[in-house]
């Protein structure tokens, strides 16, 4: 398990080195006004409406996870090399999509690859680890970057300095992927449905559906908030440009706490209490930041943050995978990132971009609220909780101690 530690650590640190300052990059470098922003946000998006399940059926149909997961990060860091080049603001948008193919299915196919090879482990030694042991260090790994800019930026480097830093994480990630074991295979007996149908089923049958609406409403809210925090935090709250990613990495932080806490919080809330506790913090943050913009505030408003990314993004993970066949285990994290996750994010990010342009940078963080309200809702008196798959004498590991 060391190297897909490893693998999460630098994948999210390749995310992490972009995407704090990817909209305050693309104003001040690109030239970009809020609606080009939202656009151009959307349009990175806009793959995970096809790549991410195209990409994980194929992982499921036999094609070895380690190669797609090396092409795609060497795709990544060619794109970004290109784009610190660039002048244009066509050729950046191009470039955007062009990278958001390339990236936005590594995160659902590392984490196929990782259920598929716990899966692998409970069978061999009937020992289970658990998904937030590993996911933990992903947001380690996010955090890195912006202490590497912090010193550079604050002595006036200019913010497309996140570019080669991501490019360097996304080597590293290609070269860590050829230490990742392969995962085995039982041999099937009979010609198997088609995985990515199997996995579109799953996800809107009955015990799944108002889950994967209510995570709608969630990410379409969280699409918004992230399109422009950025800019937020620099041109109403007017945190010096150093300490914007500081402030946002701040609440990845404290993440990392919140993710050595979710055993226990799983143990006495279950997963739909940590939904609803995240979504809860979601709300009451766009709410704080919306009405009071001060630095003050910004730092206060990312205490709630670990809970959110526990609700939007590890929690459904684990939903995710007690719904999975073996049969189609990766595919059903790509189909979800395209029905639930894409089609929120290029919306969010759409909506954000018309919003901010036309009634200021507030009024969309009030929208957010507004669907992150939705979303609880939803989930609170609507879904019902899938209960976990357990096997006679399986033990489960759950701190940051794995085999």
């Amino acid at each position: 398990m060391t190297a897909i530690r490893r693998q999460y650590f630098v994948s999210y640190a390749a995310i992490g080195s972009v995407m704090p300052l990817v909209t305050v990059f693309l104003r001040e470098q690109g030239g970009f006004h809020f609606l080009q922003i939202g656009l151009a946000m959307a349009l990175m998006g806009l793959p995970t409406l096809f790549s991410p399940a195209l990409i994980t059926l194929l992982a499921d149909r036999n094609l070895d996870t380690r190669r797609i997961l090396a092409i795609a990060f060497a795709s990544s860091a060619a794109v970004l090399g290109v784009m610190f080049f660039s002048e244009n603001i066509v050729l950046t948008l191009v470039l955007l999509i062009l990278h958001g193919l390339a990236s936005v299915a590594m995160l659902p196919l590392q984490d196929g690859y990782f259920f598929s090879l716990s899966e692998n482990e409970r069978k061999r030694t009937g020992i289970s680890v658990e998904y937030p042991a590993i996911r933990i260090w992903g947001t380690l790994g996010y955090i890195l970057p912006s202490l590497i800019l912090y010193y550079p930026l604050l002595k006036g480097a200019e913010a497309r300095l996140i570019l080669p830093c991501s490019v360097f994480f996304c080597l590293l990630s290609l070269a860590n992927s050829f230490t990742l074991r392969p995962v085995l295979r039982e041999p099937r007996q009979v010609p198997a449905r088609l995985p990515s149908r199997q996995a579109l089923q799953a996800i809107f049958a009955p015990n799944a559906r108002w889950l994967s609406i209510g995570l709608f409403f969630g990410l379409f809210a969280a699409a918004t908030y992230y399109t422009f925090i950025g800019n937020y935090l620099d041109e109403v709250v007017e945190v010096p440009k150093p300490y914007i990613a500081l402030i946002i990495n701040l609440g990845v932080l404290i993440e990392v706490g919140c993710t050595l806490l979710m055993p226990w919080l799983q143990r006495r809330i279950g997963l739909k209490g940590i939904l609803i506790l995240g979504l809860g913090c979601m709300v009451t943050r766009m709410l704080l930041l919306s009405f009071s913009p001060s630095p003050t505030v910004a730092v206060m408003a990312q205490l709630g943050h670990g809970f959110e990314v526990l609700a939007l993004y590890v929690g459904p993970v684990m939903f995710l995978n007690r719904l999975a066949g073996d049969e189609f285990r990766n595919s059903i994290q790509g189909v979800y990132t395209m029905a639930v996750t894409g089609s929120a994010r290029v919306l969010g990010s759409l909506s954000a971009g018309l919003v901010a342009s036309t009634f200021g940078l507030r009024a969309n963080l009030l929208l957010g609220a507004g669907l992150a309200t939705c979303s609880l809702l939803i989930i609170a008196f609507l879904f019902s909780r899938i209960p976990p798959r357990r096997e006679p004498g399986e033990i489960v590991v759950s701190s940051g101690t794995v085999p």
